[in-house]
């Protein structure tokens, strides 16, 4: 698998998003959590086909010790990359924050069985916006003590991408797919890349909105229905499927470091290994084309709060 190296770091272009092996997670999750045994096989298949990088959380339920009890039963010369979120942070003064953010370090180094964090991240990029220079004398601490070798934080589309460049932060995650345009115009991943931060990107298939049919579409979520068709237009000409196109914008995107991509299963783990193997770097004129496309979109196409059918 295509690797990029960030910050002296090998990144594999897919990194294994692990919310599933903790809790019951996504609409369309009809197994539940797997079992012990079988997060292993996932964790070994992505391992096995090229995947170096992880995606964790305090908040995924018992991923962290999932990760942690199969890395002890492994003996691996060079360990995956592990990136893990803090939540419920105390805000009430420096020594409370630095209290709280100490605890929850370790508290994964604990889970995970790891003695330093690969790396470290706020779950909301509004935690840091609530004390900005308090969080930044702490993470830096955090570094200095050898308990986190990298910081970060994930945002969300509507940040000042701008301002998280600016924060001093190794690495972020950030949703990302082929409708939004909006912090590609206005320079939100450029200033991203610039900062030399490694960029995560999830949600690459907008929770599957590309996989629906424009015919398909339910009048509630009629705004949908343009893009869709414009979106399999391009499918049709650059002859890939819905999936192969999404997962190929990301990874043409020079900014974007690893798409995550969480699996329940060890076929899925596999398929979107080969989705990524299949995906073509598309031209500047093809770019070009999808910026035309959905430049203008209707604001209500990226967000899916806006999609839950009205009740009669």
């Amino acid at each position: 698998m295509k690797t990029t190296v960030k910050k002296g770091i090998e990144i594999s272009a897919i990194s294994l998003g692990t919310v599933q092996l903790g809790i019951n997670y996504g609409i369309s999750n009809a197994g539940g959590k797997p079992s012990r045994e079988k997060a292993f096989e996932i964790l070994d298949c992505a391992i096995k086909n090229g995947i170096n990088s992880l995606d964790t959380a305090a908040a995924y339920g018992d991923s962290e010790e999932t990760i942690g009890s199969w890395l002890a039963a492994r003996n691996f010369e060079k360990k995956p990359f592990i990136a893990t979120k803090a939540h419920s942070l105390d805000f009430g003064s420096l020594d409370s924050l630095r209290k709280s953010m100490r605890q929850q370090v370790e508290s994964s180094k604990k889970n995970l069985g790891l003695e330093q964090l690969p790396l470290f991240m706020l779950h909301h990029f509004d935690e840091f916006l609530k004390a900005p220079d308090e969080m930044v004398t702490v993470m830096q601490e955090l570094k200095a003590s050898g308990d986190v070798a990298m910081t970060g934080a994930s945002a969300y589309s509507f940040h000042d991408y701008n301002q998280l460049a600016a924060t001093g932060f190794d690495a972020v995650q950030i949703p990302l797919n082929i409708f939004d345009w909006t912090q590609i115009e206005n320079g939100g991943l450029k200033a991203l890349e610039q900062s030399g931060m490694i960029v995560f990107a999830r949600s690459i298939y907008l929770q599957g909105l590309v996989f629906k049919k424009p015919e398909d579409i339910e009048m509630h979520m009629d705004f949908c229905r343009e893009p869709l068709e414009k979106f399999c237009y391009l499918c049709e000409k650059y002859k890939l499927s819905p999936a192969q196109l999404s997962l190929s914008y990301a990874l043409s995107l020079p900014e974007i470091t690893s798409l995550v991509l969480g699996s329940e299963t060890v076929q899925q783990v596999q398929q979107n290994v080969e989705l990524a193997e299949s995906a073509v770097q598309l031209t500047a004129a093809q770019l070009a084309e999808i910026r035309d496309c959905f430049l203008n979109i209707d604001s209500r196409v990226l967000n899916p709060s806006t999609w839950v059918k009205p009740k009669a």
